[in-house]
């Protein structure tokens, strides 16, 4: 059976921090491939000014190009209603049967505020998660979390060392809209992408 991350989110743009810890995830919890899943409208984000689905999509398939265990999936993009992470993994688990064990990558601070999200149960119930930790980052409040959700919804949940990378791309679009280097923050092809479609201005 092969076994799949699922990474998502806006990816606007996309940076190494996504790309460090898709890579660590797939080591350590060694995944055959990981899936991008760029959201077409981001529940928290509804209000928010974010770029068109197409270039988020572009940008992406410049950062994996070249890593043939990375791929981006449209199925978000395509899809007329709101990205709910429960809806994306529901639709790949009916797709894909018994082939593939599912799993969903997520940093810290988004697992921590994971019971809120829309039909959150289910996803606790229904599926795993790989959680991309730092040493020292909110650590008890995270293991005190992990222990609970395990008991009261058996989920199954694989911890692994998250490089520390502080980069955001809130922070990108910044540097770009002040005029300064971008450079070494995310891959040197999505950077000649961003410059080439006056992007973030």
């Amino acid at each position: 059976m092969k076994k799949i991350g699922i990474i998502g989110g806006t990816f606007d743009p996309v940076h190494y921090g996504h790309l460090i810890l898709a890579e660590q995830a797939r080591v350590e919890a060694s995944l055959d491939q990981v899936v991008f899943m760029p959201a077409k409208v981001q529940p928290f984000k509804i209000n928010a000014m974010i770029a068109d689905g197409n270039h988020r999509y572009a940008m992406l398939m410049e950062a994996v190009a070249g890593n043939k265990y990375f791929s981006v999936s449209r199925r978000e993009l395509d899809s007329p209603e709101v990205s709910y992470t429960i809806n994306t993994l529901r639709d790949y688990k009916e797709t894909l049967g018994d082939k593939a064990e599912l799993f969903f990558i997520i940093g810290t601070d988004a697992f921590l505020g994971l019971e809120k999200w829309y039909a959150s149960k289910e996803l606790l119930k229904g599926f795993s998660f790989i959680v991309g930790t730092r040493p020292g980052y909110k650590e008890q409040e995270l293991k005190a979390l992990i222990s609970r959700l395990k008991e009261e919804y058996g989920t199954d949940i694989c911890e692994i060392n998250n490089s520390e990378v502080e980069i955001s791309s809130t922070s990108i679009k910044c540097r770009i809209r002040e005029g300064k280097s971008i450079k070494y923050l995310l891959p040197e092809n999505v950077e000649e992408y961003i410059y080439k479609n006056n992007m973030y201005l």
